[in-house]
């Protein structure tokens, strides 16, 4: 493995800073370095008065070059004195969630938590729920609050501009996640993006699921049939890679738009095709449905491989159930970096336009380690009690 090195930036007198403990657990929130992850990990934590702001991995060239948008970065990071100028500031937040999923729950703990450290105000939260018709009317509702700082994740590319153009105007921070409008430029119409490896992570699926079935037999891809852009790539990827890799798979393709007819598209392709070894389901949320679904039909030795974790599918895998892989990024860390972004921004401070965290690959033998370096907290107890038996 090529080494890499730790930068990280310590402020070790919170009361000099002018942290307040009130409203923090006093606990370190790391998001743990699995060996494979080779691109950026950022933590934070308040403990014993030490406020450790975001620690980047840098270097670490190595089988970053596969994929699209890749990109290295140094650390992301604020002084003693850029941090009280920014905490001086009094700076209001808009956060937009895509879906209420435990994978965008993450991202809004990791941007809280660093926006309560700057005294940054969150005044709303919206959820588009993927699509681009409500975020356009959230973003709308955002900028009757006059807020200084806009985050969310674009959802038709081609489009988007339109509905963030109004903010741009105004003044709005922007920062974003996984991609950015079309025709927007890092540095003028936004500050920043972190993206997941969206590529990457549909290559870790079909590596996973081709694995698991032995390289041969049926599988049920049910995909998003809506456009996204995330989406849309990880699953083409997933699909390029299966045809590429594993020749000798036959992939039945089916599509979505909610996690009810991911559920009733896989009894569909199920019922039509009985000998299916595998499915791939595009994310977590679905997957849910998907493997009610699988259980339901009582097809106890098909295989699923899903993107992004929660519990219910982590404790599927614990207990040694149809799920056996969870392709991963680090959600948390991306809502941490998203705020020291917006800070960037807020301070006129030259900051990464793209910033990339990895993907992973979750079994049950890494599950522990895979979900708190993901969604930067221990698994729940249920979980760790399955996987003991």
């Amino acid at each position: 493995m090529q080494s890499f090195r730790l930068r990280r930036l310590i402020i070790r007198n919170s009361a000099a800073c002018g942290l307040k403990k009130e409203g923090y657990a006093l606990q370190t929130l790391q998001a743990a370095v699995v060996p494979f992850l080779l691109a950026f990990t950022a933590m934070y934590a308040v403990y014993r008065g030490t406020a450790v702001f975001p620690v980047f991995i840098e270097g670490a060239k190595k089988g970053m070059q596969t994929a699209p948008q890749r990109s290295l970065f140094n650390a992301l990071g604020l002084t003693k004195e850029e941090l009280e100028k920014v905490r001086s500031m009094n700076l209001k937040a808009c956060f937009e969630l895509i879906n209420e999923s435990e994978w965008d729950g993450a991202n809004l703990i990791g941007f809280q938590e660093a926006c309560d450290a700057m005294n940054i105000e969150i005044v709303a939260q919206g959820n588009c729920n993927l699509d681009p018709i409500t975020q356009k009317n959230n973003m709308e509702s955002f900028m009757a609050l006059d807020p200084d700082i806009v985050t969310c994740q674009p959802q038709d590319l081609d489009v988007a501009a339109s509905t963030f153009d109004p903010l741009v105007e105004k003044g709005v921070i922007m920062t974003y996640m996984s991609n950015v409008p079309t025709g927007y430029t890092a540095g003028k119409e936004y500050v920043g993006a972190i993206t997941d490896s969206v590529y990457d992570m549909g290559v870790d699926s079909a590596k996973m699921l081709g694995e698991a079935i032995g390289g041969k037999g049926k599988v049920l891809a049910i995909m998003v049939s809506d456009v996204n852009y995330v989406c849309n790539t990880r699953d083409a990827a997933f699909i390029e890679t299966m045809k590429k890799e594993y020749p000798d798979v036959e992939i039945i393709e089916g599509g979505f738009s909610t996690a009810a007819e991911a559920g009733q598209t896989a009894s569909a392709l199920l019922t039509a095709n009985p000998d299916a070894a595998g499915v791939f389901v595009s994310y977590s949320t679905p997957c849910i449905d998907v493997l009610q679904t699988v259980k339901d039909l009582g097809k106890t030795d098909v295989k699923i491989v899903t993107m992004d974790l929660d519990s219910t599918c982590a404790l599927d895998m614990a207990q040694g159930g149809n799920i056996v892989g969870i392709a991963c990024d680090m959600p948390y860390a991306m809502g941490f970096g998203r705020a020291l972004m917006a800070a960037y921004g807020a301070l006129g401070k030259e900051c990464p336009g793209f910033v990339t965290s990895p993907s992973f690959q979750v079994t049950r033998e890494n599950l522990l380690e895979g979900y708190k370096s993901s969604l930067g907290i221990e698994a729940p107890q249920e979980v760790k009690d399955a996987l003991a038996q």
